[in-house]
């Protein structure tokens, strides 16, 4: 499973990301999603990148795993336009089955921010920077496209008509959300200067185009005029926008496909801060006040949480009904352990975290997991959670970060004290693999609630 490296702390997201897309990972107890588990009333509990092996499946079931998250990636589904590959959809279909079969419910990855040859060679189909650089892993622009959009929408046709969604409890929607990350530049990169984003054609319907076309963050003047802190700040407030706006359009093609589960979209670290972003605005978006990265993603989570929750009160409302879920991926991540080793330690939620009082107790900087699950409350969306993993280029974990049997335990508890809904292990593979120093049986304890 692919994951995008993760901003956390006070380490920036430092390699390469795929981006654009977006994903997302909770339960539902009442809508056909993953519940919570029905021995204890706390978390139920997954596993990522699982396999749906059947010599795997009946050991995990007795640990008491009850949710697989099973990747699906675009770039396979569909190699040439209009020409799925049956087989690859018809494993895909079989381990959907299995898991079904074994009495867990599955959550299916979309894997948007891979896209196809065919796709991406589409003048127009990458992000590209103010800088005029396209995004090196090109992932496909599903901001603003509308032929990227239609692509993408014909892949979700395919899922439904060859795969099936009717066993899929939710749906995970990419890689963590955000715009392209970091590829050299020596300040911070913004997404949205392309042709269609600056007021070309092939814009997405319903999606605005710049409210500045041609002006580029960090210049003080448009049009022959001095810029304004407003205008800096309508700038970035689109841009973030129109990010969000991506995942409720996924949302809602999957539903217009037929899909009727939750949606889950993948978050990293705490975004950008509020008393942040208004120093960057004030110094016209020049890379300032960007400690960890987050500004040219776009993660301006009180601004995307709002939009999220307004979707998610659409999705509730309707027959069936459906919740948009926040997935927060780096749970006992390595803003965690230093936030642990304060003296009392800060990491975990407690009872009354709001972002007014983390912040008033200048703990909006220390563990990213507490003050964005706290920001994701505030707002009544619902939450499940993840562990970095082991450290690599494309997991969530660095060489600041516990081990994968730390996280293991640690990630857990966060997950029962900050009310989960589920908590997935990143990955199902740890669990079998001699030397990870996780495995099976270490996690039926935990699940239990046991010394690992």
């Amino acid at each position: 499973m692919r994951r995008r490296p993760r901003h956390r702390g006070s380490a920036a997201r430092g390699a390469l990301a795929a981006a654009a897309a977006l994903a997302l990972v909770l339960v539902l107890g009442a809508c056909s999603s993953a519940s919570p588990d029905p021995r204890g009333g706390g978390p139920a509990f997954g596993t990522l990148a699982s396999s749906c092996r059947p010599d795997r499946v009946p050991a995990l079931r007795q640990a008491g795993v009850t949710v697989a998250m099973i990747d699906v990636q675009w770039a396979a589904a569909e190699p040439e336009a209009g020409a799925p590959d049956l087989g690859y959809l018809a494993d895909v279909r079989e381990r959907v089955a299995t898991c079904t079969r074994a009495g867990m419910r599955v959550v299916l990855g979309l894997g948007l921010d891979n896209g196809p040859d065919w796709v991406l060679e589409r003048p127009g189909a990458a992000f590209v920077d103010q800088f005029g650089a396209t995004s090196p892993l090109r992932e496909p622009d599903l901001v603003f496209d509308g032929a990227v959009r239609d692509a993408a929408a014909g892949y979700l046709r395919d899922l439904a008509g060859i795969v099936g969604l009717g066993d899929v409890a939710a749906i995970r929607l990419s890689a963590e959300l955000g715009y392209p990350g970091p590829s050299g530049a020596t300040t911070t990169q913004f997404w949205a200067f392309g042709d269609v984003p600056q007021g070309g054609p092939g814009l997405a319907e319903g999606v605005e185009p710049s409210p500045m076309p041609g002006w580029r963050p960090s210049e003080p003047d448009w049009q022959g005029a001095p810029m304004t802190a407003e205008q800096v700040d309508g700038w970035y407030a689109w841009y973030t926008r129109s990010l969000a706006g991506s995942v409720t359009w996924v949302s809602d093609t999957l539903r217009s496909v037929g899909f009727t589960g939750d949606v889950h979209v993948p978050l990293a670290g705490r975004g950008v801060l509020p008393q942040d972003r208004a120093a960057a605005v004030a110094g016209g978006l020049d890379g300032r006040a960007d400690p960890e990265g987050a500004l040219g993603y776009g993660l301006d989570y009180p601004s995307i949480f709002r939009t999220f929750a307004e979707h998610d009160a659409r999705l509730r409302s309707l027959s069936p009904p459906s919740r948009l879920v926040v997935d927060y991926t780096g749970l006992d991540d390595d803003t965690a352990t230093r936030a642990r080793a304060a003296s009392p330690g800060q990491e975990t939620c407690r009872p009354g975290d709001t972002p007014e009082s983390l912040a008033e107790a200048g703990l909006d900087r220390a563990a990213a997991q507490r003050w964005t699950i706290a920001l994701a409350r505030s707002v009544g969306l619902p939450v499940v959670a993840e562990n970095p993993g082991p450290p690599g280029p494309t997991t969530g974990g660095s060489r600041f970060s516990d081990s994968e049997a730390e996280q293991l335990v640690a990630a857990a508890r966060y997950a029962r004290d900050c009310g989960i809904d589920t908590f997935f292990l990143a990955f199902e593979d740890q669990l079998f693999e001699p030397g990870s120093g996780i495995d099976v049986p270490a996690y039926a304890r935990v699940i239990a609630g046991q010394p690992a």
